[in-house]
């Protein structure tokens, strides 16, 4: 009899105990399994130790949170649950528990209450996942890797559960241990926890168990221990999820009919191979649900980065990156086509809109030497568009090779703190005799040092591009440095050299190579409150960069500023200057043997901004910048606001309005000559965003986008040499013709995505996507009457597509 009564002592001075993060917390083994409701009334969790005293890590960093949390793990052969109570204190909030819940869509944010639990399952001190819930039941998670980078794309299936009481808010999860990479064997185990909660109430604060002090560039490599998990035995993770959709356009915008059904069937697989390895596998995949990308007028020099949104190309792509650049850009897989070029007489009948993805898989594994191993491979089916001759005679066009793509990634992790030397190497194939071919190879190391206040990044990379018999060879180096001290001082070092044949673009993404480039900056943060200002920053900057020639396009000196007010306002504000230089990009001879420069003079500029409390039913954010240009002043201003009339209703307003009066740019001609004028634009660009929720698993989404723009060329003048412009036309401009100098572009997308999880991890979709857009000129003074000129686009052939989806997931 004594010895279970000293065992329920034991246990119960365990569970009166509050570990706090510099101990670390022992998980309870249980032989049943919990009822998962919300409510932490099983006997199981009185008896677990649990983890309290949190640290407030916004708005004052390093204080005792003002709300208490408890927290405890429990786990069995299956699953690892955690337990979290949010207690509320009455006395701080006017009497009684103010929890925020608002009800989205997963994996979105929003100003609620919520609790997080970060796991370090390998205990590499390098990578974790995230799961977090607020107080509606709203799931989000993420993947943490490189010790502090955040990659909210990761998706896992898991459970929880919550309820809502006087004293506060409770949170239950359950996360399968099949989620969780750990080392096998019967041995106990230490893995790296970390525990957050953010109040959105009348008490608004952000919390940790362990937050990491200022100065220290850490993250997962700071978690406290969870001990006292022992005979694990890893999960396979096998999870099958086909899918079947079906697409009705039923209006085009296309010179051609393409309206019609269309079916789509495939495949997407996720199994572990064993503990440390997982081969993720999509055959015939479908990216139809997820939310168009918006419009973007782009008149520059350098092409516009769209993030992926497609799932298969998000989770556990944390691997395939490179410290520094985008050599692996997955927008490259299956990307969009435009029409072919034809010969007088002919006319396009069809053509797809996109390559389609015949089959990718990607492999996964970390191993017990803490080797990271990552493999990628996809295969783009051939894209055929049909043309008609003059004689009305059809046939088949390639426009789009047969291209399979190649990913290998290794890192080798050389401490706890996140220091690592890595390789990678792409390769890009396309079939037939005219086809391209690019091939990557890089090196790369970082270095963080004891008290990770210091991060040393090393990158040397090199392409082999172009096609069979006419590749060239560049490479690239990169070097940056950065060291963050306790005091609030941060000092940042970065050193690029690339080649001007370098060219990852075919798998990567770079917006430029043929540089010299050099940029340093040193900044300050205060931890502090004086009068309504609390926690402000500032810091000062130099980018200074040359082509291989030695021709100096960038000099530019800049600062900036911010604050917070003990409202929760915010305002922030910054100026600089781009010092005389040599642009080597906007005449578009970069590619020519012999480049031309356009000499740029001083400019000028500075913006400022503000936003409102974020926990408001009405929040807004307001930016404006201006620039001094040699033709008059350039000034882009964005209004963001987002309105909250009821918790499972959120719209987002987005306003940006661009008045450029005068800036030098290049006029796109026929003639080998370039053309300049000072360029005249006025654009509006209004994107909205509305979510509903009916709850959690059941949400509807709109979006929609209206770009409006007009722009001209004035005071036009030709090049001569590096030093001359002269007026007027070249001597190649064909006889009797002038250029077009006036322009317009308007465009209306719409995107009304229905999702339903009708059980976990198993979703049916009902999208409706609308597009017009016409570049017909509106006017020729560049000048924005937004209404009626927006109100064509109702009048305008569309593109009308609906989608329904339905995937299921096995496990």
């Amino acid at each position: 009899m004594r010895a279970p009564i000293c065992s329920a002592l034991l246990l119960g001075a365990l569970a009166m105990a509050s570990p706090g993060p510099e101990t670390g917390l022992q998980a309870l083994r249980i032989g049943a399994a919990v009822q998962l409701d919300g409510r932490l009334d099983d006997p199981a969790w009185k008896r677990a130790p649990f983890a309290s005293g949190f640290t407030e890590e916004w708005p004052q960093r390093g204080r005792p949170a003002r709300q208490r949390t408890e927290v405890r793990v429990l786990y069995d052969a299956r699953y690892l649950y955690v337990g979290a109570r949010m207690l509320h204190n009455r006395r701080l909030e006017g009497g009684r528990a103010h929890v925020v819940r608002r009800v989205h869509r997963r994996d979105q944010d929003s100003p609620s209450d919520w609790f997080g639990v970060a796991i370090d399952s390998s205990h590499d001190r390098r990578t974790a996942l995230l799961f977090e819930v607020n107080a509606a039941g709203v799931q989000k998670d993420q993947i943490i890797y490189n010790d502090n980078t955040f990659d909210p794309s990761w998706d896992g299936v898991w459970e929880s559960a919550v309820s809502v009481d006087a004293d506060g808010w409770t949170a239950e999860l359950k996360i399968p241990l099949s989620l969780l990479r750990f080392k096998e064997g019967s041995e106990p185990q230490t893995w790296g926890i970390n525990f957050s909660r953010t109040d959105q109430g009348v008490v608004r604060e952000s919390s940790r168990w362990m937050v990491v002090p200022r100065g220290d560039n850490g993250f997962v490599s700071r978690f406290p221990d969870l001990s006292g998990l022992a005979g694990l035995a890893p999960q396979p993770r096998r999870e099958y999820a086909p899918y079947l959709g079906t697409v009705r356009k039923f209006e085009t915008a296309r010179s051609y009919d393409d309206r019609g059904w269309d079916t789509r069937a495939g495949l997407d697989a996720h199994w572990s191979l064993n503990s440390h390895a997982q081969v993720d596998l999509s055959i015939r995949p479908d990216f139809g649900q997820v939310e168009v990308d918006q419009t973007v007028l782009n008149l520059g020099t350098v092409e516009t980065f769209f993030p992926e949104k497609r799932p298969f190309f998000l989770e556990g792509m944390d691997l395939f990156r490179v410290a520094g650049p985008d050599l692996f850009y997955s927008r490259r897989i299956g990307h969009g086509l435009s029409d072919p070029d034809l010969a007088p007489g002919e006319t396009l009948q069809d053509r797809p809109n996109a390559t389609d993805i015949t089959a990718a898989a990607k492999y996964t594994a970390t191993y017990d030497s803490d080797t990271k191993v990552g493999l990628l491979g996809a295969s783009v089916e051939p894209a055929r568009a049909t043309v008609a001759d003059a004689a009305g005679t059809r046939s088949r066009r390639e426009i789009s090779p047969l291209t399979n793509f190649g990913v290998v990634r290794i890192q080798q992790l050389l401490d706890d703190r996140g220091s690592y030397v890595g390789t990678f190497a792409s390769e890009m194939d396309q079939a037939g005799a005219a086809g391209r071919s690019a091939h990557i190879q890089a090196l790369d190391g970082v270095y963080r040092t004891e008290d990770r206040g210091g991060t040393l990044e090393t990158t040397l990379s090199r392409s082999q591009t172009g096609p069979a018999g006419a590749q060239a060879q560049g490479w690239r180096a990169r070097l940056r440095a950065h060291q963050e001290w306790r005091s609030g001082w941060s000092a940042e070092f970065q050193a690029i050299d690339a080649g001007r044949d370098y060219n990852p673009n075919d798998v990567g993404y770079l917006g430029r190579a043929d540089e010299q480039r050099l940029y340093g900056e040193v900044s300050r943060r205060w931890d502090q409150t004086w009068g309504a200002f609390r926690n402000w920053a500032w810091g000062l900057g130099h980018t200074y960069a040359r082509d291989q020639a030695g021709q100096t396009f960038i000099r530019n000196l800049n600062t900036w500023g911010r604050t917070d007010l003990t409202s929760f306002w915010g305002l922030w504000g910054g100026g600089g200057v781009d010092l005389p230089a040599e642009d080597d990009r906007e005449l578009r001879t970069y590619s020519d043997p012999q480049k031309k420069y356009l000499a740029r003079s001083a400019v000028p500029y500075a913006n400022l901004g503000f936003d409102t409390p974020g926990n408001r039913p009405w929040y807004l954010r307001l930016n404006t910048s201006r620039a001094w240009e040699e033709g008059g002043p350039s000034t882009d201003t964005t209004l963001f606001q987002t309105l909250r009339p009821a918790p499972n209703l959120e719209i987002q307003v987005t306003t940006s309005v661009t008045r450029d009066e005068g800036e030098l740019k290049w006029l796109e001609t026929p003639t080998a000559t370039p053309i300049v004028g000072l360029r005249r634009l006025s654009q509006l660009n209004q994107t909205v965003r509305v979510a509903y929720a009916f709850n959690p698993t059941l949400t509807l989404q709109l979006f929609s986008q209206w770009l409006a723009a007009n722009w001209n060329y004035r005071d036009l003048k030709h090049y001569v040499d590096d030093e001359t412009l002269e007026p007027g036309l070249p001597e190649d401009q064909p006889a009797g013709t002038t250029p077009q100098t006036a322009f317009s572009y308007r465009t209306w997308n719409l995107n009304l995505i229905t999702r339903w999880e009708f059980r976990p991890g198993s979703t049916f979709f009902l999208v409706y996507t609308h597009g017009a857009s016409t570049d017909a000129l509106i006017n020729d003074r560049a000048s924005l009457a937004p209404r009626p000129d927006l109100a064509l686009l109702r009048h305008l052939p569309s593109d009308d597509v609906v989608q329904a989806k339905v995937s299921w997931l096995f496990r």
